[in-house]
Protein backbone atom coordinates (compact mmCIF):
# COMPACT_ATOMS: atom_id res chain seq x y z
CA UNK A 1 0.00 0.00 0.00
CA UNK A 2 2.94 2.26 0.79
CA UNK A 3 3.73 2.36 -2.66
CA UNK A 4 0.40 3.28 -4.12
CA UNK A 5 1.09 6.09 -1.49
CA UNK A 6 4.71 7.21 -2.74
CA UNK A 7 3.41 7.66 -6.01
CA UNK A 8 1.70 10.60 -4.84
CA UNK A 9 5.30 12.17 -4.83
CA UNK A 10 4.24 12.52 -8.76
CA UNK A 11 2.48 15.84 -7.80
CA UNK A 12 5.34 17.80 -6.48
CA UNK A 13 6.98 16.92 -10.02
CA UNK A 14 3.53 17.77 -11.96
CA UNK A 15 3.88 21.05 -10.02
CA UNK A 16 7.63 21.40 -10.86
CA UNK A 17 7.06 20.80 -14.43
CA UNK A 18 4.53 23.16 -14.83
CA UNK A 19 6.61 25.79 -13.80
CA UNK A 20 9.37 24.33 -16.06
CA UNK A 21 7.19 24.16 -18.98
CA UNK A 22 8.08 20.14 -19.41
CA UNK A 23 5.78 17.17 -19.05
CA UNK A 24 6.08 14.01 -16.34
CA UNK A 25 5.60 11.03 -17.94
CA UNK A 26 2.14 9.08 -17.71
CA UNK A 27 2.60 5.98 -18.58
CA UNK A 28 3.51 4.31 -15.07
CA UNK A 29 0.43 6.22 -13.36
CA UNK A 30 -2.09 4.61 -16.03
CA UNK A 31 -0.23 1.45 -15.89
CA UNK A 32 -0.54 1.58 -11.98
CA UNK A 33 -4.71 2.45 -12.54
CA UNK A 34 -5.23 -0.22 -14.39
CA UNK A 35 -2.57 -3.02 -12.40
CA UNK A 36 -5.08 -2.29 -9.39
CA UNK A 37 -8.33 -2.54 -11.52
CA UNK A 38 -7.18 -6.24 -12.78
CA UNK A 39 -6.13 -7.00 -9.24
CA UNK A 40 -8.62 -5.88 -7.49
CA UNK A 41 -10.65 -7.94 -9.06
CA UNK A 42 -8.09 -11.06 -9.15
CA UNK A 43 -8.08 -10.62 -5.11
CA UNK A 44 -12.27 -11.34 -5.59
CA UNK A 45 -12.28 -14.12 -7.65
CA UNK A 46 -9.43 -15.73 -5.36
CA UNK A 47 -11.50 -14.73 -2.24
CA UNK A 48 -7.85 -13.18 -0.79
CA UNK A 49 -9.53 -9.79 1.04
CA UNK A 50 -5.37 -8.55 1.24
CA UNK A 51 -4.87 -8.64 -2.50
CA UNK A 52 -8.54 -6.80 -3.05
CA UNK A 53 -7.96 -4.13 -0.50
CA UNK A 54 -4.48 -3.05 -1.12
CA UNK A 55 -5.56 -2.49 -4.75
CA UNK A 56 -8.53 -1.04 -4.24
CA UNK A 57 -6.50 1.55 -2.20
CA UNK A 58 -4.12 1.67 -5.01
CA UNK A 59 -7.11 1.96 -7.50
CA UNK A 60 -8.64 5.28 -5.30
CA UNK A 61 -4.42 6.46 -5.30
CA UNK A 62 -3.87 6.43 -8.81
CA UNK A 63 -7.69 8.17 -9.99
CA UNK A 64 -6.46 11.02 -7.57
CA UNK A 65 -3.14 10.89 -9.28
CA UNK A 66 -4.37 10.91 -12.55
CA UNK A 67 -7.06 13.58 -12.18
CA UNK A 68 -3.68 15.87 -10.66
CA UNK A 69 -2.48 14.95 -14.32
CA UNK A 70 -5.43 16.66 -16.08
CA UNK A 71 -5.31 19.62 -13.62
CA UNK A 72 -1.36 20.62 -13.85
CA UNK A 73 -0.56 18.96 -17.18
CA UNK A 74 0.45 20.95 -20.36
CA UNK A 75 -1.94 18.54 -22.39
CA UNK A 76 -5.00 17.80 -20.32
CA UNK A 77 -6.47 15.79 -23.88
CA UNK A 78 -2.95 13.07 -23.36
CA UNK A 79 -4.61 12.21 -19.95
CA UNK A 80 -8.20 12.19 -21.02
CA UNK A 81 -7.34 9.64 -24.36
CA UNK A 82 -5.25 7.75 -21.54
CA UNK A 83 -7.66 7.11 -19.07
CA UNK A 84 -10.34 6.24 -21.49
CA UNK A 85 -8.07 3.73 -22.97
CA UNK A 86 -7.39 2.07 -19.60
CA UNK A 87 -11.12 2.16 -19.07
CA UNK A 88 -11.80 0.15 -21.89
CA UNK A 89 -9.10 -2.42 -21.25
CA UNK A 90 -10.13 -2.82 -17.46
CA UNK A 91 -13.81 -3.23 -18.36
CA UNK A 92 -13.23 -5.71 -21.53
CA UNK A 93 -10.83 -7.54 -19.45
CA UNK A 94 -12.70 -7.94 -16.03
CA UNK A 95 -16.05 -8.56 -18.27
CA UNK A 96 -13.98 -11.41 -19.91
CA UNK A 97 -12.98 -13.31 -17.14
CA UNK A 98 -17.18 -12.28 -15.51
CA UNK A 99 -18.67 -13.93 -18.67
CA UNK A 100 -16.38 -16.90 -19.13
CA UNK A 101 -16.20 -19.90 -16.61
CA UNK A 102 -13.88 -22.26 -17.77
CA UNK A 103 -10.09 -22.45 -16.03
CA UNK A 104 -8.56 -21.60 -19.05
CA UNK A 105 -9.94 -17.57 -19.20
CA UNK A 106 -8.93 -17.71 -15.21
CA UNK A 107 -5.10 -18.57 -16.19
CA UNK A 108 -5.16 -16.39 -18.92
CA UNK A 109 -6.55 -13.26 -17.01
CA UNK A 110 -4.20 -14.12 -14.54
CA UNK A 111 -0.93 -14.11 -16.70
CA UNK A 112 -2.34 -10.37 -17.82
CA UNK A 113 -2.49 -9.36 -14.10
CA UNK A 114 1.14 -10.54 -14.47
CA UNK A 115 2.01 -8.72 -17.58
CA UNK A 116 0.57 -5.47 -16.28
CA UNK A 117 2.39 -5.70 -13.06
CA UNK A 118 5.37 -5.95 -14.98
CA UNK A 119 4.51 -2.95 -17.98
CA UNK A 120 3.61 -0.73 -14.44
CA UNK A 121 6.99 -1.67 -13.00
CA UNK A 122 9.33 -1.53 -15.82
CA UNK A 123 7.63 1.43 -17.73
CA UNK A 124 9.64 4.04 -16.44
CA UNK A 125 12.97 1.91 -18.22
CA UNK A 126 11.52 2.76 -21.28
CA UNK A 127 13.20 6.41 -20.48
CA UNK A 128 16.93 4.38 -20.12
CA UNK A 129 17.81 5.47 -23.17
CA UNK A 130 17.32 9.34 -22.58
CA UNK A 131 18.72 8.55 -19.33
CA UNK A 132 21.97 7.24 -20.79
CA UNK A 133 22.16 9.78 -23.86
CA UNK A 134 21.52 12.39 -21.44
CA UNK A 135 23.19 11.47 -18.17
CA UNK A 136 21.11 12.24 -16.03
CA UNK A 137 18.31 10.32 -14.23
CA UNK A 138 15.76 12.50 -13.46
CA UNK A 139 12.53 11.23 -15.20
CA UNK A 140 12.71 8.42 -12.46
CA UNK A 141 11.40 8.36 -9.14
CA UNK A 142 13.44 7.02 -6.76
CA UNK A 143 10.94 6.94 -3.70
CA UNK A 144 8.50 5.19 -5.69
CA UNK A 145 11.34 2.99 -6.93
CA UNK A 146 12.47 2.25 -3.40
CA UNK A 147 9.23 1.50 -1.86
CA UNK A 148 8.25 -1.03 -4.78
CA UNK A 149 11.59 -2.87 -4.17
CA UNK A 150 10.40 -3.29 -0.62
CA UNK A 151 7.04 -3.37 -1.66
CA UNK A 152 7.70 -6.27 -4.36
CA UNK A 153 9.78 -8.49 -2.13
CA UNK A 154 7.15 -8.53 0.69
CA UNK A 155 4.43 -9.78 -1.98
CA UNK A 156 7.11 -12.25 -3.34
CA UNK A 157 7.10 -13.85 -0.08
CA UNK A 158 3.22 -13.60 0.53
CA UNK A 159 3.47 -14.98 -2.98
CA UNK A 160 5.40 -18.03 -1.50
CA UNK A 161 3.17 -18.99 1.55
CA UNK A 162 -0.17 -18.94 -0.75
CA UNK A 163 1.41 -20.97 -3.30
CA UNK A 164 0.58 -18.55 -5.87
CA UNK A 165 2.79 -17.78 -8.89
CA UNK A 166 1.07 -15.64 -10.35
CA UNK A 167 1.98 -13.48 -7.28
CA UNK A 168 5.63 -14.89 -6.73
CA UNK A 169 6.86 -14.63 -10.74
CA UNK A 170 6.13 -10.90 -11.77
CA UNK A 171 7.49 -9.60 -8.44
CA UNK A 172 10.30 -11.00 -8.21
CA UNK A 173 10.75 -9.59 -11.28
CA UNK A 174 9.68 -6.24 -10.83
CA UNK A 175 12.03 -6.34 -7.88
CA UNK A 176 14.86 -6.45 -10.32
CA UNK A 177 13.51 -4.05 -12.46
CA UNK A 178 12.98 -1.42 -9.28
CA UNK A 179 16.79 -2.32 -8.19
CA UNK A 180 18.29 -1.08 -11.86
CA UNK A 181 16.02 2.43 -11.81
CA UNK A 182 17.77 2.84 -8.49
CA UNK A 183 21.30 1.93 -9.76
CA UNK A 184 20.67 4.63 -12.94
CA UNK A 185 19.67 7.40 -10.02
CA UNK A 186 22.64 6.38 -7.95
CA UNK A 187 24.76 6.46 -10.82
CA UNK A 188 23.74 9.39 -12.99
CA UNK A 189 22.05 11.31 -10.28
CA UNK A 190 18.85 13.98 -10.49
CA UNK A 191 20.44 17.13 -11.43
CA UNK A 192 17.73 18.88 -14.03
CA UNK A 193 15.14 17.45 -11.19
CA UNK A 194 17.31 19.44 -8.44
CA UNK A 195 17.36 22.37 -11.06
CA UNK A 196 13.29 22.38 -11.13
CA UNK A 197 13.32 22.50 -7.59
CA UNK A 198 15.05 25.54 -7.22
CA UNK A 199 13.24 27.29 -9.94
CA UNK A 200 9.99 25.89 -8.10
CA UNK A 201 11.21 27.75 -4.85
CA UNK A 202 12.40 30.72 -6.39
CA UNK A 203 9.20 31.03 -7.94
CA UNK A 204 7.19 30.87 -4.94
CA UNK A 205 9.80 33.26 -3.05
CA UNK A 206 8.88 35.64 -5.78
CA UNK A 207 5.06 35.28 -5.24
CA UNK A 208 5.46 35.92 -1.54
CA UNK A 209 7.48 38.91 -2.40
CA UNK A 210 4.90 40.55 -4.97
Amino acid sequence: MGMFISQLTVIGELRRAQVSKTQVPILQTLASFLSCILWFKYGLIKHDTTVSLVNGVGTMVTMYILGCFWVYDSSPRRVESGVLVASIISVSLVGYVDYAKDVWSLELYSMICCLMSLVFLGSPLGHIGKVVESRDASVLLPSVAALALANNMLWCVYGVMREDPYMFVPNIIGSSFCALQLALVAYYGRAIAEKSKELAALDDNMAHLI
